[in-house]
């Protein structure tokens, strides 16, 4: 099976390198990395070119800023069985693609998550011991850390996602569109994606942020997919919300994630 790496790129250097080299000492050989450069200067390509002996990479360079537009122009270069979205600063444990494809032949399954680990402290941040529901996939499947079946129909939802209105939720959105209700995620074992762990900001601006996203997600999944339990899911995030803005002393990150999640359900055009 071919793997298609799709890595879109902007304001990072230095860590580009890092994630190539990781590239480099995969113990599985059949990949492909393309690489979309937002960035107006030309540091990123000059990186690229020391590699092209030695990786099978297709560079783009875009004008247009956007995560979800440029995976988009990134996919529609792919022509792997499997596609993964290394993010520009992460890199892999030396086995990871070749426990990829051991997994995905194994189990049948359409997506896979690894293991997630900080790249400054090597601790653990993303884990879990058994298969993930389609219901949790949000909690545990994040761009570096997911690889699904390639379907070069699916694309991501151009209005979701880091440089929209709706900030987040195009990942989730990406893979919920590929899976079944009854589908599940496989954690493949004994590998390790390196990535810097966010710190936790507790202010009213990133939960407003991240709210408007949630919300329509929510609004996608229950009245575009049909998939209408998934309201309950909803409003329990709506109580836990309200619940903080009663008991927290930090009333103010419950209240923007609140508004957020209502403001982005409502203001969502299906």
């Amino acid at each position: 099976m071919k793997i298609s790496l799709v890595t879109a790129t902007l304001g990072r250097v230095d860590e580009i390198n890092i994630l190539l080299d990781s590239l480099v000492k995969q113990t599985y050989k059949n990949f492909e990395l393309i690489i979309v450069d937002q960035n107006e200067h030309y540091k990123v390509q000059n990186i690229v070119d020391r590699y092209t002996n030695i990786l099978n990479i297709k560079y783009i360079r875009s004008s247009t800023k956007g995560l979800s537009y440029n995976r988009n122009v990134g996919i529609k270069e792919c022509s792997g069985d499997i596609i993964g979205f290394p993010d520009d600063d992460c890199y892999y444990s030396d086995n990871l693609l070749e426990e990829i494809v051991y997994t995905f032949k194994e189990k049948k399954n359409k997506i896979t998550l690894v293991e997630a680990y900080d790249s400054i402290t090597k601790n653990i941040f993303i884990s879990k011991t058994d298969v993930v529901s389609r219901k949790s996939l949000f909690k545990y499947a994040i761009s570096f850390n997911l690889f699904v079946i390639f379907d070069k129909k699916k694309l991501f939802d151009e209005r979701l996602g880091v440089g929209t209105f709706f900030s987040s939720g195009e990942e989730t959105d990406y893979i919920w569109q590929l899976l079944d209700k009854k589908d599940i995620a496989i954690f493949a074992k004994n590998t390790k994606v390196f990535h810097p762990q966010n710190a936790a900001s507790n202010n009213y601006q990133r939960a407003y942020s991240y709210g408007l996203g949630f919300g329509a997600l929510f609004k996608k999944e229950i009245l575009g997919r049909k998939h209408y339990t998934y309201f309950i899911m909803y409003l329990k995030y709506l109580i836990r919300s309200i619940g903080g803005i009663v008991l927290s002393s930090n009333k103010k990150f419950y209240w923007g994630s609140l508004k957020g999640r209502i403001k982005g359900f409502l203001l969502f055009k299906l």
